[in-house]
């Protein structure tokens, strides 16, 4: 399986792809209609000139990766740009969880400094480092979760680049 380090920005929660070719955009996506209808291992539909491509129900886990796909035309050709990452779901508990913890962190600091300039006693203060360590725990569960997905992430970036090639 092959990835184009140009291609896929992996240092995202979720990564980027972006692809320029010389194909018209509905060429582009009639092709990936095409192998989206020939395909046993990806599944998906088309919009437009959008697409969403998964793993198919029987193969899908917790973690398991969507793409959003966006065909735009440009002066001379298309380009293919999608974003991979959690079912949406998924990714709105994790984004719930990182905001409870921003919104904590800034409460619980506001309220612990103020006790201290106030000369009291600042258990709020406390607040400051366990929203730290959470905040990196969520980070750590969000890349476990794509690390633990990075073989059906391959999966649908090679579908996506052998349906381009053969537009």
């Amino acid at each position: 399986m092959k990835i184009r380090k140009q291609q896929l920005d992996t240092a995202r929660i979720r990564p980027r792809y972006r692809r320029i070719t010389e194909k018209p955009a509905q060429q582009v996506i009639a092709s990936l209609v095409s192998e989206l209808r020939q395909s046993k291992r990806i599944k998906g539909n088309t919009l437009e000139n959008h697409a969403y491509i998964g793993i198919p129900q029987a193969e899908q886990k917790y973690w398991s990766p969507e793409m959003h796909v966006t065909v735009e035309t440009l002066e001379e050709g298309s380009l293919v740009r999608g974003v991979i990452g959690p079912k949406p779901k998924i990714w709105t508990m994790y984004m719930f969880f990182y905001s409870a913890v921003v919104v904590m962190f800034f409460l619980g600091a506001a309220l612990g400094v103020s006790q201290w300039m106030l000369k009291m006693e600042a258990p709020w203060l406390w607040s400051i480092p366990i929203c730290i360590i959470l905040y990196l725990l969520v980070i750590a569960a969000a890349k476990y979760g794509q690390y633990k997905s990075i073989e059906q992430m391959k999966r649908i970036l090679d579908f996506l680049d052998d349906a381009v090639d053969k537009a």
